[in-house]
């Protein structure tokens, strides 16, 4: 059973019935809840219409908006013949938030938690029109097991895989303590098809990359670890920074640029110091970076 005044709370804030049986202590189906809304008279604040969606948004990529979702579309959207369903934790409800507002829809909060069923409290948009999923399928090649990267124009590309990034991709760095040198990784998750036409793209680019399998399960990774194919694809994406949907995965990129940065000039004042250092101690033989003389010995670092 619902109370009616706390029915009537939810539909004045414009709730629709599937958004308040995913409340938490509601235990009835939207159905139900829609019958309880007729029963106690509640019907005038049942203000819920259907979206008047963008229904043409995916005709035509023309825009770096346009071009971003498409990519958030292709790595963390599900989409059968009729729907295209989006769904992202709490954190970054951020992107849903982008997403409804391009495409006229809103976004549906859900606290429920059940570890048992691994439900966890979530933002999601879900979206019914086979126009936009007919487009979606056209530009990415139909069904899931096919999809690709679309051909899109150059100048949008970076935004699309930006969007792809921010869904089914990672950027993890941090400092190796027995070498003092930063390592870094960049790599993007999904299914073999697409993950090549992605490395094509990364190929035009001059960026090397390696796709190999995950595990047992049936679906790919692409991945970039030196320093210069990381930076490289980070500068790429993010381009001009004039289309920050996700800052959490933007920060740790400036983080990652500031530490590096500061650790290019440490190592550069080393070797400056080092090379002044070895001028001034004439005669005196090298090897492998070591100098010995008058029984003291200096260490420079590896460039």
């Amino acid at each position: 059973m619902i109370e009616k005044q706390f029915l009537k709370e939810c539909l004045i804030k414009g709730m629709n019935t599937k958004e308040i049986e995913k409340l938490p202590n509601v235990n009835i189906k939207h159905r139900t809840i829609l019958h309880h809304i007729n029963k106690m008279g509640l019907k005038e604040f049942y203000k819920h219409k259907r979206p008047e969606y963008n229904y043409d948004y995916f005709n035509k990529i023309d825009t770096k908006e346009k071009a971003y979702i498409l990519g958030y579309t292709l790595a963390d959207g599900y989409i059968n013949n009729k729907v295209i369903q989006y769904r992202c934790a709490l954190a970054d409800k951020c992107i849903l938030d982008f997403i409804a507002k391009e495409l006229n829809t809103r976004v549906i909060i859900s606290t429920k938690l059940d570890r048992s069923k691994r439900r966890f409290p979530n933002a999601s948009v879900n979206i019914g029109n086979s126009t936009l999923v007919k487009d979606i399928n056209r530009l990415s090649n139909g069904t899931k097991e096919n999809k690709t990267f679309p051909i899109i124009r150059k100048d949008l590309e970076p935004y699309m895989l930006l969007g792809f990034f921010d869904g089914d991709g990672c950027l993890t760095w941090g400092r190796r303590k027995d070498r003092n040198r930063i390592w870094q990784k960049v790599n993007f998750t999904g299914s073999y098809k697409l993950l090549y036409a992605i490395q094509k793209l990364l190929i035009s680019l001059g960026i090397s990359s390696a796709l190999h399998k995950k595990g047992t399960e049936n679906c790919y990774v692409l991945e970039m670890a030196s320093k210069k194919d990381v930076l490289n694809i980070l500068k790429y994406m993010y381009g001009k920074e004039d289309l920050i949907v996700l800052p959490r995965k933007y920060n740790k990129y400036n983080a990652l640029r500031l530490e590096l940065g500061e650790n290019e000039e440490n190592t550069i004042n080393s070797a400056i110091s080092c090379q002044a250092t070895s001028h001034e101690v004439e005669g005196v033989e090298t090897t492998g970076g070591k100098m010995g003389s008058l029984n003291n010995q200096l260490e420079c670092p590896s460039l």
